[in-house]
């Protein structure tokens, strides 16, 4: 049975997640003997100089994509932020790499749902009717989205978050463990929803929330998504790790 090698981009903790939910899709393929399934080709990051003894080994540097070949590539990186910038350098350096959707074979997703090129949608999670999830945006374990629910490009949603029918969340969006986002909620672009968070109002871009109910103040804008200067330090040491 041939398999599609997938590169994970990252070295660090949450890119060794990425990585068996590849190897866990690809048993689920295996066991269902289709013509193709896929394996885990190696991690990459952007400065081998920073790797730590925390990563795990590496390929190379993205360079390393100009002379090798895979299948695919994989985002290994828990930063919104880092996640939207990196996505973008990536595709323009190498457009004809395609980044698959992941989607852990436990999932649970009604037909009409729209999953987005990059999209990683981690064990356990349920998606019912109409939902869409945008380009490289991330559903880590566990999480609920209702119908109607749309998620933006780049925006992390870790484990055991609710996310209610009709809720809107922009790009670059951090939303941490066990938050809750009551129905047609609308959450600005590169907002942060705290963990544990009770959201129930709009929440403004830049802003950070957090609480029950949530409240929260503004932050400093961040730089855009379209901003494709050298990102520093992209190979998940401590510094770059989430930590919501």
């Amino acid at each position: 049975m041939p398999s599609k090698r997938i590169a994970v981009v990252g070295a660090g903790g949450f890119a060794r997640e990425v990585a068996w939910l590849i190897s866990d899709i690809a048993h689920d393929q295996s066991r269902q003997k289709l013509a193709e399934t896929m394996e885990v080709a190696g991690f990459l990051v952007s400065d081998p100089t920073k790797v730590s003894e925390r990563d795990s080994d590496i390929l190379g540097d993205f360079s390393w994509l100009e002379k090798n070949h895979v299948d695919g590539l994989a985002m290994g990186i828990g930063s919104p932020e880092v996640r939207l910038r990196l996505s973008q350098e990536l595709k323009r350096r190498f457009p004809r790499i395609p980044w698959p959707a992941l989607i852990h074979p436990s999932v649970k997703y009604h037909e009409s749902c729209q999953f987005q090129e990059g999209v990683t949608i981690g064990a356990g999670t349920i998606a019912t009717v109409n939902v869409k999830i945008e380009e490289f945006a991330m559903v880590n374990l566990s999480c609920t989205i209702a119908h109607e629910a749309t998620i933006g490009a780049g925006t992390v949603v870790n484990p055991m978050a609710a996310i209610s029918g009709g809720v809107t969340i922009g790009k670059g969006v951090l939303v941490g463990s066990h938050a809750a986002i009551l129905q047609y909620i609308s959450i600005g672009d590169h907002a942060v929803v705290g963990s544990g968070a009770m959201v129930i109002k709009d929440v403004a871009q830049h802003t950070t929330v957090m609480g029950v109910p949530a409240r929260g103040v503004p932050r400093a804008p961040l730089k855009s998504a379209n901003n494709l200067e050298p990102v520093p330090n992209l190979t998940l040491s401590p510094a770059s790790r989430q930590v919501i």
